[in-house]
Formats: C-alpha cells, structure tokens, sequence
C-alpha cells in the first residue's frame, strides 16, 4: 500500500486530496473486509504508514512496515513473511470496490489449495489484479505496466505451472476517472457509500 495521501494520483482532476485519501483507506477496507470473510488463514497488508496501520489493526489483520518505494519489493516482503508458516500467498492490491471472499475463494480453489499459482488480469490496463503465488515458488512479483503479461510469460518461460481466472469481482480495480465511472455505473452512489461527498 502506498500512504493513502499519496494514492489515486490519477484521479487529481476530479477528487481533492482528502477524497483520495479517503477514497483509499475506504478501497481497502472493502478488500480487507472481503479477505478476512474468505478462506484465506491470515490476512496481512504490506506499508501504507500509520493510518494504514491503524485500519488493520481496527479490523484484526496483520500489518507489515515496508514502504520502500518498491512495490514489487513490498509484496516480496510479504511473501516471505507468509512462506514462513508454510503458506501460500493470494496478493490483491488494495483498490478493488467490488471484490467478494468467493472471489478470493475462487482463486484459491482453482489453484488446488496452492499447488498452482493462479493470475486474474484487470479488466482495463493489462495490470494484475490478483496472483496466488504458491509456497515456494519461483513466481515472482512483477507488479507495475504489463504487469499480467509479464507474469503469464515468466511463469510460462520458467515450466511454473499456473491457471488463469476471470472472477467479476477481480476485474475492476479503481485508478482513472473512467475506472471511476464505471463504478458509479455499477454502485449506485458509490462515492457516497465510500464516505465520499
């Protein structure tokens, strides 16, 4: 997680400072509220700073204090965090609105209970919006532009066996006012249910 005064630059032209900053602390309390009804056996959620610190600690999940500027870093730290209890790890960034724990379930199935890594791509920016990364793998995060393809491809270049997965709810993440948009569409008030005026 980024500081959430810094997160959803992209949407400056039509959110004030303070919307996006609590467009992103409510973003992720969807995705953490999701995790935690899911099967999943721990929840933890990686940087973010204090206000972040404080929301985990508010909705009973684990807090990891990393804000290199890496995120690939960042979600590597996880990781290992994760694998020492022997673990996989369902990586989900925090800005999915319409994200539900059988989504998150759905993953963890088709993955054989974390014998397969499983990649769900955006819907809109060729992103990724969840990887299951089984435990000891050699999957690595490679978040950031192109994000799914690179990781199709290294799975693929490397023999690492993945499944692909299209659940609704991992689809749409949140970064652009067209992305904003088409929540409004979906959610009926939206940035009112967000806390948002």
């Amino acid at each position: 997680m980024k500081v959430p005064s810094e997160g959803k630059s992209r949407l400056i032209n039509v959110l004030d400072g303070p919307s996006r900053e609590l467009l992103t602390i409510a973003l992720l309390r969807r995705v953490v509220k999701a995790s935690t009804e899911s099967s999943v056996d721990a929840v933890y959620v990686v940087g973010g700073g204090i206000k972040v610190a404080q929301l985990c600690q508010q909705m009973g999940v684990n807090w990891l204090d990393s804000n290199s500027g890496d995120l690939n870093f960042d979600v590597s730290v996880g990781i290992t965090e994760i694998s020492q209890i022997g673990n996989g790890t369902v990586y989900l960034p925090g800005d999915l609105p319409f994200l539900t724990p059988s989504d998150i379930d759905s993953v963890i199935e088709l993955s054989n209970n974390g014998n397969f890594a499983v990649l769900v791509s955006s819907e809109s920016d060729g992103g990724t919006n969840c990887i299951l990364f089984p435990n000891q793998t050699e999957l690595i995060p490679l978040l950031g532009n192109d994000s799914y393809r690179r990781h199709y491809e290294y799975a693929k270049d490397r023999g690492i066996p993945f499944e692909t997965i299209r659940p609704e709810g991992l689809l749409i993440d949140l970064d652009t006012p067209e992305d904003l948009r088409k929540c409004e569409e979906i959610e009926n008030g939206f940035l009112k249910n967000m806390g948002i005026i």
